[in-house]
């Protein structure tokens, strides 16, 4: 019997900051998948909104996933508010693996590497809201503290501690 290895391809976890020649990209991922939490919103208001998170050590950043050739895998935010609970802080925010790459780890990486990402900043929570991914966050160590309903979408509030990961 012949073992067939299945090659997973390496992702790395990079900013945002060093590949802004991605944003429209991204921004177009955004736009296609939470536009409905925020209909008002152009391509062109996400496209902004993103460009403003083009840095490293202040908020709002943004972390993308690459292949090895430098493909864009997926993308979280980081942003001091989200539109439901504006007194809370930091908010993971606009998680997105297109769906030829789900199913690989990648969205998992991101949240972790988010959650790096706020400690570093001095934050000693993260919070995240989600409509359709409780299971995956919570399988990441994240807790449900609320649901409420936004625009007719019900979501699911969750809060994790922001520490860094031990790799």
């Amino acid at each position: 019997m012949t073992e067939h290895l299945i090659r997973q391809p390496k992702v790395t976890i990079e900013y945002l900051a060093d590949h802004p020649a991605l944003v429209p990209t991204i921004a177009a991922w955004q736009h296609a998948q939470f536009g409905y939490l925020t209909p008002a919103a152009t391509l062109e208001d996400r496209t902004e909104r993103l460009s403003r998170s083009l840095q490293k050590d202040a908020l709002p950043m943004a972390i993308v996933a690459l292949s090895e050739d430098g493909t864009p895998l997926g993308l979280a935010g980081i942003l001091a508010a989200s539109i439901t609970h504006k007194h809370l802080t930091p908010w993971l925010s606009s998680v997105y693996v297109p769906r030829e790459h789900r199913g690989q780890g990648v969205a998992s990486a991101l949240s972790l590497r988010a959650t790096d990402e706020s400690a570093k900043l001095g934050f000693d929570r993260l919070y995240l809201f989600t409509p359709h991914s409780e299971a995956m966050y919570a399988r990441l160590g994240w807790k449900t503290f609320e649901r409420i309903e936004y625009n007719g979408t019900p979501l699911t509030l969750m809060e994790r501690s922001a520490s860094l990961q031990q790799v």
